[in-house]
């Protein structure tokens, strides 16, 4: 495999994952409290879509680290592509929405969201630890900045096999424990990542060859989802059964992670990869932007004042979800170096 084509297919494989990001988003809880196959949908695509993210950063780190020599650079490169992103949505976050709740037809559908007005003193503190943050799909960039520091600060550590046996263990652990803040999601993300750093080391293969190989992953990845997406719709167990389907969730996760990037090694081949190619390349992007209030927001809107059945609303609100932030970031942002800092932290 050369070297382009391994970007190629990675690149294709975070554009199948943000579509894949994107309509979950649409899966809104009004949507999941009223129909129970949309709330197995959503938590089976969970179970792996966000673990693809972190593997394939893992991967790319990994394959990275002989030029990161500059500790203190890299981590200040880190700070500006995923913290000053993170900082700005904040803000806008918190004030778009304590500003919105004072116009009423914006009012009923926030209201509707479980959106409420945060005191200034209060936000800046859900910001800085994350905890109860009103925008809730950025605890990513803040726990891939953490996870990145971990990593660059002790780099051999990170992808030993018995480091990643403790955050196997530490991942298991968030069925009993739930962690303060950031560190909540921190705790998961750590073992995909480094498992991607042990597997690059090893030049272990992501994509599956065989087709006997890849009709075993499928059957894995297809049963493990489905019994923790099972239970976790139907109500979770507690004890050590609970601990049991954690595990089972890690399994369906890498599962899932090998059948997106061997589908993506096999899509590099076809006329439709630079489709979730170029959809890849402005993945980071789209995540930015699309949520909440492109996505959550338009559904908000659809279900509350117009006729449509709820999958149309979300087949519709995908495209935009990934249409326009696409669109004002290659035609806007990226245009305009001091705006793409700030939104994307980089020029």
């Amino acid at each position: 495999m050369t070297n382009q084509k391994r970007l190629d297919y990675i690149d294709i494989a975070k554009g199948i994952g943000i579509i894949l990001v994107v309509f979950a988003h649409t899966l809104v809880p009004q949507i999941r409290e009223n129909s129970s196959f949309a709330g197995f949908l959503w938590i089976f695509i969970y179970n792996f879509h966000m673990p693809l993210f972190f593997f394939l950063s893992g991967w790319l780190f990994e394959k990275g680290l002989e030029r990161y020599n500059n500790k203190v650079k890299f981590i200040l490169g880190k700070l500006e592509y995923l913290m000053l992103p993170y900082l700005t949505f904040s803000v806008f976050a918190y004030v778009f929405i304590n500003s919105a709740l004072k116009i009423n037809i914006l009012a009923s559908v926030l209201k509707g969201g479980g959106y409420a007005a945060t005191p200034v003193k209060e936000a800046v503190f859900q910001i800085i630890t994350y905890n109860e943050h009103i925008d809730q799909h950025l605890w990513f960039v803040f726990s891939l900045f953490i996870v990145f520091l971990i990593n660059i600060l002790f780099p051999k550590l990170m992808k030993s096999k018995p480091t990643l046996i403790l955050l196997l263990i530490l991942y298991v652990s968030k069925a009993f424990v739930h962690y303060y803040g950031i560190l909540d999601y921190t705790a998961s993300d750590l073992l995909f990542f480094s498992l991607a750093r042990v597997m690059y080391t090893e030049k272990k293969q992501i994509t599956l060859k065989s087709p006997l190989s890849i009709a075993a992953a499928i059957a894995v990845f297809i049963t493990s989802n489905c019994i923790y997406s099972y239970f976790y719709v139907t109500g979770m167990p507690g004890g050590a059964l609970k601990a049991i389907l954690y595990i089972i969730r890690s399994v369906s996760s890498v599962s899932g992670i090998s059948l997106v990037c061997t589908l993506s090694e096999y899509i590099s081949s076809k006329p439709e990869s630079k489709l979730f190619k170029e959809t890849g390349l402005y993945s980071y992007d789209i995540y930015l932007m699309h949520a909440p209030f492109l996505v959550s927001g338009s559904m908000g809107i659809l279900l509350s004042y117009s006729s449509f059945p709820a999958p149309v609303c979300c087949a519709a609100v995908l495209v935009i979800g990934i249409t326009l932030p696409y669109v004002i970031s290659r035609f806007i942002i990226r245009k305009i170096p001091p705006l793409s800092v700030m939104v994307l932290g980089k020029k």
